[in-house]
């Protein structure tokens, strides 16, 4: 089974600071300048789980492979090994990630959700209570999502020769 590895919350948050970098194999169209002033402004303001996941390819079910040490998800009791199943009553899956952008598209700080995850083959309803981004976090996101656009551009300037 093929799986691809997203740092953590980025289905979930950095998806929706840039909608066309939804980390599908797509390039994000805006430029460098616009991406990171739409990121930072979104990132400053939406709610944060703090976990790190590794999606499964063909289905686009998330594992969770990490809980950030102090996070919301780990206030919850979240554990890696959980499958996300749903969130808010949305299940995951390739099939529904334009119902589950409409889910999260809105959260903030201070906010709660509720998760359905799945623990050794039991289902169970966690309620987590979304925190700001940490800065340290939104940086590392916010670097490496610039480093795909300076290498994009460096590729670019390399096929104009």
């Amino acid at each position: 089974m093929k799986t691809l590895n997203r740092i953590g919350l980025a289905a979930l948050v950095l998806a929706l600071a840039v909608p066309v970098f939804a980390g599908h194999g797509e390039k994000c169209s805006y430029s460098t300048q616009e991406c990171l002033d739409h990121m930072a402004a979104k990132m400053k303001t939406s709610g944060w789980v703090g976990v790190e996941l590794e999606f499964n390819e063909s289905t686009g079910i998330p594992t969770v492979t990490k809980v950030v040490p102090g996070s919301p998800a780990e206030a919850a009791g979240i554990a890696p090994g959980d499958v996300f199943v749903a969130l808010n009553g949305v299940k995951f899956g390739k099939d529904n990630e334009e119902s589950l952008m409409k889910a999260k598209k809105d959260w903030k700080p201070g906010q709660s959700v509720n998760y359905t995850i799945s623990r050794n083959g039991l289902d169970r309803n966690v309620e987590v209570t979304l925190a700001p981004m940490p800065a340290d976090i939104m940086a590392a996101w916010v670097g490496k999502h610039m480093l795909e656009h300076a290498n994009m551009q460096v590729a670019q300037q390399g096929q104009k020769k």
